[in-house]
C-alpha cells in the first residue's frame, strides 16, 4: 500500500503542468518506482527537460540540434577524426591539416581519439545480474555514440580535456535512455533491441546522454582539470570524517602509508560506477541527482555538488566503515587491490538503502555540528 502511494504521489508530480522540482526531488530521493521512465525523472532534475510541460517538446528538440551541430562542427569535421575513419586506429601525420585547422589541433585531437578508443573497450558493465548489458555496451554503435559524446565534451572543455573517468559518469546516464527506448526490465536489456530502435532514436539518446553528462560534469568541474582540486577536497574532508567515525581504519591506513586519497580516488572520480553493480549504482543516482535537485529548487548558490560531492563523501564513509574490519586486516598489497575491486557484486538494493539513509544521517550530524570538522572543511 505504501509503495502504491508513492508510485500515485510520483505519477502525480509528472503529470503536473509545471513539474514541482522539490517535490519530486524529494520522491527521487528514495529511489525511482519501478516502470516509471528514471530518464525523464533524471533529465527534469537535471534541468535538461524543462519542468513546464508546454515547453518541453520544443526545448528537447532545439537542445538536440544545437547538439548535432555540435557534434557536426567539432566531431564529424575534426581531421583527426577523418584520418582515423572508423576501423579503431587513429593516424597521425599522414596529411596536411585542413583549411583553418592548426597541426597541434590535429595532433591534441588525435591524441585525445586515441585515448578514448583505448578506453572504451575496457569499460565493463558491473553486475552478476545483467549478463547481457556487457554486451550492450561493447556493441559497436554504443562504442561510437560515447566515442562522439566524449570527444565533443572534450574539444569544448580544453581545461580539463577528456579523462578516463568521463566514460563512467556517461554510461548510466546512457543505460537509463536506452532503458526508456527499450520498454524492457533493466534485466532483459541486450544488443538485440539496437536492432529496431532506429538511428534517429539512437541520434536522440545520445543528444540528450550528452546534455545530462555536461549537466553533472560542470557541477564537479575541478574533479577532473590539474591535479584533481575537487577530489582533493573531497578527500581531504573525507578523511576528517573517518577520523571521527572510524579512528582504527584511518590508523591502519596511515601506518601503511596509505591516505584516503588513495584508498577511494577511483569512488570518487568515477562516481562509484566502477564501484557497484550497475543497478544498485542507478539507485545510488537517484539520491545523489535528487541532492542536485533539491539544491537547485532551493536556489541555494554552491559551490559544490550537492549530491556528487557532499553527499558522496558521506557515501563513501559508510562504505568504507562497511569494509573496514576486512581492510584492517590487510597489508599494503592487499588493500590496494582490495579497494579498486571492491566486493560489492552482493550488495542489493537494500544494502544501498541502508548505506544511504547511514550517509544522510552522517552528513545531518556533521553539519548541525561542524565543529566535528576543522574550519576550512566545514566552511
Amino acid at each position: 500500500a505504501a509503495a502504491a502511494r508513492r508510485r500515485h504521489r510520483f505519477e502525480a508530480a509528472l503529470a503536473a503542468e509545471a513539474v514541482d522540482l522539490g517535490t519530486l526531488a524529494q520522491l527521487t530521493w528514495s529511489g525511482v518506482p519501478e516502470g516509471l521512465s528514471r530518464a525523464e525523472v533524471w533529465q527534469l532534475l537535471l534541468g535538461y527537460r524543462p519542468l513546464a510541460k508546454d515547453r518541453r517538446a520544443e526545448t528537447i528538440r532545439r537542445k538536440r540540434q544545437e547538439y548535432f551541430e555540435l557534434r557536426r562542427g567539432l566531431y564529424d569535421a575534426s581531421l583527426a577524426v577523418r584520418l582515423a575513419g572508423c576501423q579503431g586506429s587513429v593516424a597521425k601525420g599522414r596529411a596536411a591539416p585542413s583549411r583553418g585547422t592548426s597541426s597541434g589541433n590535429c595532433d591534441a585531437e588525435a591524441g585525445l581519439l586515441e585515448q578514448i578508443r583505448k578506453d572504451l573497450p575496457r569499460m565493463q558493465v558491473r553486475s552478476i545480474a545483467l549478463p547481457l548489458a556487457g554486451e550492450l555496451v561493447d556493441h559497436p554503435s554504443i562504442h561510437a555514440l560515447m566515442e562522439r559524446v566524449l570527444f565533443v565534451w572534450a574539444v569544448r572543455q580544453p581545461a580539463s580535456g577528456y579523462v578516463q573517468g568521463h566514460a563512467d559518469v556517461l554510461l548510466p546516464l546512457l543505460f537509463v535512455s536506452l532503458l526508456d527506448a527499450s520498454d524492457q526490465p533493466l534485466c532483459d536489456l541486450d544488443s538485440q533491441f539496437l536492432k529496431g530502435l532506429g538511428e534517429e532514436r539512437l541520434a536522440q539518446i545520445e543528444a540528450d546522454s550528452y546534455w545530462c553528462l555536461a549537466k553533472i560534469l560542470s557541477e564537479i568541474f575541478d574533479h577532473y582539470t590539474h591535479d584533481w582540486p575537487g577530489i582533493q577536497r573531497m578527500t581531504r574532508e573525507l578523511q576528517e570524517v573517518l577520523r571521527r567515525i572510524d579512528a582504527p581504519l584511518v590508523a591502519h591506513l596511515e601506518a601503511l602509508g596509505l591516505n584516503v586519497f588513495h584508498v577511494t580516488f577511483q569512488w570518487i572520480a568515477c562516481l562509484m560506477v566502477r564501484d557497484l553493480p550497475l543497478e544498485s549504482c542507478l539507485r545510488l543516482w537517484d539520491t545523489l541527482i535528487a541532492e542536485s535537485g533539491t539544491a537547485a529548487a532551493g536556489h541555494q548558490g554552491r559551490r559544490r555538488s550537492a549530491g556528487f560531492e557532499a553527499l558522496l563523501i558521506y557515501f563513501c564513509a559508510c562504505l568504507a566503515e562497511y569494509f573496514s574490519p576486512r581492510m584492517r586486516a590487510m597489508d599494503l598489497e592487499a588493500i590496494s587491490h582490495f579497494v579498486h575491486h571492491l566486493p560489492t557484486d552482493s550488495l542489493g538494493l537494500a544494502d544501498i538503502e541502508v548505506l544511504l539513509s547511514e550517509a544522510f544521517v552522517l552528513q545531518s550530524l556533521f553539519q548541525q555540528a561542524p565543529g566535528h570538522l576543522p574550519a576550512k572543511l566545514a566552511a
